[in-house]
């Protein structure tokens, strides 16, 4: 797991990296408040869900990402990373966070409500 080299808050957002740290179509793993998260970059929009898969644990952080929906690559259970909400409807989900960018700057919040 990558961790940021430095933390810093923002109004309840933890910067987790540098925009470059993470390029188009890749992530990075971080944690935030004792949480491991996988951070993605979709054609410079920034995602964060929870990195650990609920079937069998896997790395959601180095999945296969294609569009807004990463595979796991362990067992290739898919989650879109906008939401958190597994991709096949079978009411499997992992957390999803807030992400702000300031300053070039990635900053991870506070986990989203799921909504329908």
């Amino acid at each position: 797991m990558s961790g940021s080299s430095k933390t810093i808050s923002m109004d309840g957002f933890t910067r987790v990296a540098a925009v470059d740290d993470i390029p188009a179509g890749g992530a990075k793993v971080v944690e935030v408040n004792g949480r491991e998260l996988a951070v993605f970059n979709v054609s410079g929009t920034y995602y964060a869900i929870y990195n650990i898969c609920p079937h069998q644990g896997g790395p959601l952080g180095e999945g296969t990402l294609k569009g807004h929906v990463v595979s796991c690559p362990w067992h290739d259970l898919a989650f879109d990373v906008r939401t958190g909400l597994a991709s096949d409807g079978g009411g499997n989900c992992v957390g999803s966070y807030e992400v702000k960018v300031k300053e070039s700057e990635v900053f991870v919040g506070p986990r989203r409500k799921v909504q329908d």
